[in-house]
């Protein structure tokens, strides 16, 4: 491939890519070949034949079985460290704090080649207690969301078997299998499974109040782990070369106090329109979250382009006590979350959300309400001809047989992704898969983390190492790079 030299500033500036268009954005690209000796194929098969189903479920397995929630990722990392230890790869742990760090292996070229990152997040979402995680779950919990793991097959059933702690188990093989296949590189490998990756806040009872939203690569970056390219894996083996952003936003509604248990209020507990006469703050939010329902169709409409799908949904709210449901409390709080297109800057959103409240207002003249926006990440795009996406497409390619020339990119949530693109470093995020065949009935329903398919943890972990090779076994400039 003829590729035109880049500079770093040009990166920033390519990669940071809020498009004046969002209509241009391509759902498809076309694959571009490259030379691809015999010499990179033996390469490619002799670490691919490292890489094994029994592999992936034992490793798997381990990791479930370790506790990790967001802030408390210190024991799984150093496992994961110690696993590459014994093998004699060279890792450390990064350490954050007490309780959090990183897992972080080298393997190291010859200096002439680019350098390239491989991570993911290690983190688990939920605990797995249903006195920390409540009835997200169901009550009894579901038991994709318990510890310890069960194997039924070839599927790993068990809290976080596929995120986080099956993306772990390709990239914990992709480094094995580069470091015994003793490929001679030019460009070293920074691998890391990341803490703190979870998109969300620290818990009101934990003092540690940085423990989330990516803090992992955040640290890893601000103390030196970066690259030229990276490859950033979630579930599945597919490419993806655009993500959204993420905002979260508080609406608090307002009104009085009140008791509704007393005589004087049965003729008329619940009147609308006439704060003389009984109210509730829950009748308000329940308008609300219809009329923001309706808004989420709205945006779903109006910001879909390229392989990004918009989201925007309420799900939480805060309000009464449950111990006392004979009052009416004065306020109640609804948090949402709005998926802003890779494109769009969080700001963008945010102005968006403010004509939607006043939208609302002004249909309810008496409600009263405030909101902000306290979450505010944004999202990221690489051009789907950089480097790296393209030798990740080749990669995905090579594991399913596809000789087709157009590849459609994976639409994707919000991920550490965005953050590594708006460092300016080319990204190709490796997931989405399909269904898994063995998937249990009682899981199918709903969203769940758990169910890890080993073949599907073995198709990851090829494509991260093709990739690695197509683009450490070349110098920088082969793969684009001026400097």
């Amino acid at each position: 491939m003829t590729t035109k030299p880049t500079t770093a500033s040009q990166l920033l500036h390519q990669h940071q890519a809020f498009l004046s268009d969002p209509a241009s954005a391509p759902s498809k690209v076309k694959v571009q070949k490259v030379p691809w000796s015999a010499q990179q194929q033996k390469w490619v098969e002799k670490a691919w034949s490292f890489i094994d189903a029994k592999k992936a479920i034992d490793i798997d397995v381990n990791l479930v079985n370790i506790y990790s929630p967001t802030g408390y990722e210190k024991e799984v990392n150093n496992f994961v460290v110690d696993y590459w230890r014994n093998l004699g790869i060279n890792a450390n742990y990064q350490q954050m704090d007490s309780h959090q760090g990183n897992a972080i292996a080298t393997i190291a070229g010859d200096g002439s080649g680019p350098t390239l990152l491989m991570n993911c997040p290690i983190d688990t979402h939920w605990t797995g207690d249903i006195t920390e995680d409540g009835f997200q779950w169901g009550d009894p919990m579901r038991r994709d969301n318990t510890r310890p793991a069960v194997v039924e097959g070839q599927t790993i059933i068990g809290l976080g078997s596929l995120n986080d702690k099956g993306m772990a188990t390709s990239i914990m093989m992709a480094v094995e299998a580069l470091h015994r296949a003793n490929v001679p590189l030019k460009g070293t490998l920074l691998a890391a499974t990341l803490a703190g990756g979870a998109p969300a806040l620290s818990p009101e009872n934990e003092p540690r109040k940085n423990i989330g939203l990516c803090q992992g690569l955040i640290h890893s970056l601000t103390n030196g782990i970066t690259g030229d390219y990276a490859l950033f894996h979630k579930p599945g083996y597919h490419v993806s070369w655009e993500e959204p952003g993420m905002c979260y936003f508080r609406v608090r509604v307002i009104g009085d106090p009140d008791y509704m248990a007393t005589e004087s209020r049965a003729d008329n507990p619940y009147a609308t329109g006439n704060r003389a006469v009984a109210y509730r703050v829950l009748t308000d939010t329940a308008r609300i979250i219809m009329e923001l329902d309706a808004a989420s169709a709205e945006y779903l409409k109006m910001a879909k382009a390229g392989s990004y799908r918009p989201a925007m949904a309420a799900n939480a709210l805060k309000t009464g006590s449950p111990n006392k449901p004979n009052w009416s409390p004065a306020i109640s709080e609804i948090s949402l979350d709005i998926r802003p297109a890779p494109w769009t800057a969080p700001m963008e959103v945010k102005y968006w959300f403010d004509g939607i409240m006043g939208r609302i207002l002004k249909k309810y003249p008496d409600m009263k309400a405030e909101w902000n926006m306290y979450v505010a990440m944004p999202g990221g795009r690489t051009s789907p001809d950089s480097w790296i996406i393209q030798s990740a497409i080749r990669a995905a390619q090579a594991i399913e047989g596809d000789k087709s020339e157009e590849y459609e990119g994976q639409s994707a949530g919000q991920t550490e992704a965005g953050i590594l693109r708006t460092w300016g470093i080319p990204t190709a995020r490796i997931s989405g898969a399909p269904p898994n065949p063995e998937m249990p009935v009682d899981l199918q329903k709903g969203f769940t983390m758990s169910g890890a398919y080993a073949p599907y943890l073995v198709s990851a972990a090829k494509v991260l190492v093709h990739s690695a090779i197509d683009t450490l076994t070349r110098t920088r400039e082969e793969t684009g790079l001026q400097y």
